[in-house]
């Protein structure tokens, strides 16, 4: 799934100065420790209008997704994972661990070795990678996703995969860089237990 990600930024993060105050209200809670835009969202500034309408969609699945907030977590962790996009994935370890995920789970999650987790999120990971490889889920796995979701639930499912594999497409592709040191290494293996 990954492709090759470039080493320097290739669009550098919008001053914020140069922001409408539209804008800069739809970002007021996107600011690091140090009162600083985070980049991605800086770096999307680019186009504010369409970044506006994107953050609406984004605070849905981000803060008012049915999905329990660690199982959601250990979804983005695999999408950033597979497609290689080290500040998804940084960003994402960092509210893994406030949600009280473990590293072992935040690895597991990210190699594919979900033998230690419950059936709920080796459920979820299984519909992510099958969203993620096909665009869809076989009857089969519907089924354990009905058996275990709501309706609502389930298409939170569908938006998570969608809003985080659209955030590393731009991650990759615009060569968003890291804010820092990493918070924790990304694996290098993505490979699926054979079991999940």
């Amino acid at each position: 799934m990954s492709g090759e990600v470039p080493g320097k930024a290739r669009l550098q993060p919008v001053d914020e100065r140069e922001l409408h105050e539209r804008t800069l209200a739809s970002l007021a809670p996107y600011r690091d420790q140090d009162g600083r835009i985070y980049t991605i969202w800086a770096t999307l500034a680019h186009h504010e209008d369409a970044l506006r309408r994107f953050i609406v969609f984004g605070n849905h699945v981000l803060g008012k997704n049915t999905l329990p907030l660690a199982s959601r977590e250990l979804m983005i962790l695999r999408i950033a994972a597979r497609a290689r996009a080290a500040y998804e994935w940084d960003q994402h370890v960092r509210i893994a661990r406030r949600a009280g995920l473990t590293d072992e789970m935040i690895r597991a999650a990210a190699s594919g070795h979900w033998a230690g987790l419950d059936e709920f999120d080796r459920v979820l990971l299984t519909a992510t990678d099958s969203l993620l490889d096909r665009q869809g889920v076989d009857d089969g796995l519907w089924g354990r996703l009905a058996a275990l979701l709501s309706t609502e639930q389930i298409i939170d499912v569908l938006y998570t995969v969608g809003q985080y594999l659209t955030i590393a497409t731009v991650i990759n592709t615009l060569g968003v860089q890291v804010e820092g040191d990493l918070a924790l290494p990304l694996p290098a293996d993505q490979q699926k237990d054979a079991d999940a």
